[in-house]
């Protein structure tokens, strides 16, 4: 392998994990701060390519417009499915319902919720994937390697995004808020906190990450109905290795899982993802909590 194919690699690998971390972000958001498990997660990724689709093809807007608008679509999106699907289920959790209840009954609304979602933008776009135009063709160059501006450009806006979401949960009342419940709602409800409020702005904002990370990646690979789907499960698996209740955890596990694709498919072509569950397998046997994680009873 020469140099400069491993930097294309890394920087190919990274730029993937970047897409993963913004959804897996958003995922554990909503685990810890509702309880819900989101199986309808992937769709809102899906949505948010097609909103920026339909937005920088269609209507011909500025891609960081439109890149804008479609994390907002995804928050109003992400708000009304929790006020009209989930916050219904949640008043179905009973005083000291088990962690595992409270998963399989958001489950099995979120399948529910999945499946319109899908079908409906089937009905809306057609079976055929979506193609958007290159935003950034340009090619960094050091010395002899040559980078895709392209790739750069979904890992920087992957960090500015998580930039800001720190400084809404570290640096303002709301975040100090939403951390709370995460770590103990009821205790947070008895400090006078509005737990249903704050369950609405973490069901929101980790949907308005999992349209971001749709509407960064959709320039680069094609848009299709079916997209949301693909990715859940290695969402699922990022989160597991990274380790349920750690940002970090997650941010590791994204890096890993995008350069175990990234290399994987450059020498196993199809079979890249087979690694990754190898991975998952060997981290898992070693640290079942993932890699900064616990272990949840």
């Amino acid at each position: 392998m020469t140099v400069i194919l491993l930097a294309q690699l890394l920087v190919n690998g990274l730029a993937i994990g970047a897409g993963y971390i913004l959804i897996v972000v958003g995922l554990d958001i909503i685990l810890r701060g509702t309880k819900i498990l989101n199986f309808a997660h992937g769709q809102f990724y899906m949505l948010g390519a097609y909103i920026l689709f339909v937005e920088y093809e269609v209507l011909h807007l500025n891609f960081a417009l439109s890149l804008v608008l479609c994390g907002l679509a995804l928050l109003l999106l992400g708000a009304i499915s929790y006020l009209f699907v989930f916050s219904i289920v949640q008043r179905r959790f009973a005083l000291g319902a088990t962690f595992s209840y409270r998963l399989l009954l958001s489950a099995m609304a979120s399948v529910g919720l999945m499946m319109i979602l899908q079908q409906g933008t089937l009905l809306a776009f057609g079976t055929s994937g979506k193609g958007v135009s290159p935003v950034f063709t340009q090619m960094i160059v050091f010395s002899d390697y040559r980078l895709p501006l392209e790739r750069l450009a979904i890992i920087l806006i992957a960090a500015l995004a998580l930039f800001g979401l720190y400084l809404l949960m570290f640096k303002t009342k709301l975040g100090k808020a939403m951390r709370a419940v995460c770590f103990d709602s009821e205790a947070a409800s008895l400090q006078g906190i509005n737990t249903f409020l704050i369950f609405l702005v973490c069901f929101a904002v980790g949907s308005a990450l999992a349209g971001l990370a749709g509407g960064v990646i959709a320039p680069v690979f094609s848009v299709t109905p079916t997209m949301g789907t693909e990715v859940i499960f290695l969402a699922f698996l990022v989160l597991l290795i990274g380790g349920l209740g750690s940002y970090k955890g997650t941010i590791l596990g994204g890096i890993l899982v995008g350069l175990a694709l990234s290399f994987g498919f450059q020498f196993f072509g199809g079979l890249s993802q087979l690694l990754v569950f190898i991975l998952a397998i060997v981290i898992l046997a070693f640290r079942p909590g993932g890699i900064l994680g616990e272990v949840f009873d």
